[in-house]
C-alpha cells in the first residue's frame, strides 16, 4: 500500500472544490462536518478547512496535519471519491494522533458505503 500524500491527493482547483460544495453530499458529525462526492477517478482527493473558530494558527495547523495523517493512512477508504473535512472547535482539544484517528472513524459512521464495492 502507498502511505505517500502527494499533489494527486490534493483538491487544489477552484473550479472542483466549487462543484465538491455544488454536488457534494453534506455529512455532520460530532466533530467535523464532511462533503463528499463521488467521481469516476479511483485516485482520492481531498480539501482540509479549518476555520479560525477552532483557534489560533498553531491549533489549526496541529488540526490540518492531524486530517492529512489520517487520510494518508487511509487512502483506500476514499477510493472514487472527492472529500471536504471541515474541522470543528471541539477538535482544538484532541492530540494530532487522535484527531487523525477521529475523523476517519466518524466518516466511517456517517458515510454510508457499506453497499458501495470500493467501500467494504
Amino acid at each position: 500500500m502507498d502511505f505517500s500524500l502527494g499533489r494527486e491527493h490534493r483538491l487544489t482547483r477552484r473550479r472542483d472544490i466549487e462543484r465538491l460544495f455544488r454536488e457534494g453530499k453534506r455529512l455532520d458529525g460530532q466533530l467535523f462536518s464532511f462533503r463528499v462526492r463521488h467521481k469516476e477517478d479511483p485516485t482520492p482527493r481531498l480539501l482540509v478547512v479549518v476555520g479560525k473558530g477552532v483557534g489560533k494558527a498553531a491549533v489549526r495547523n496541529r488540526v490540518k496535519r492531524g486530517i492529512r495523517e489520517g487520510f494518508r493512512l487511509n487512502k483506500g477508504l476514499f477510493r472514487h471519491l472527492d472529500v471536504a473535512v471541515i474541522a470543528r472547535p471541539e477538535t482544538a482539544r484532541l492530540r494530532p494522533g487522535e484527531i487523525a484517528k477521529a475523523w476517519v472513524r466518524e466518516f466511517q459512521e456517517v458515510y454510508d458505503g457499506a453497499r458501495n464495492a470500493s467501500h467494504p
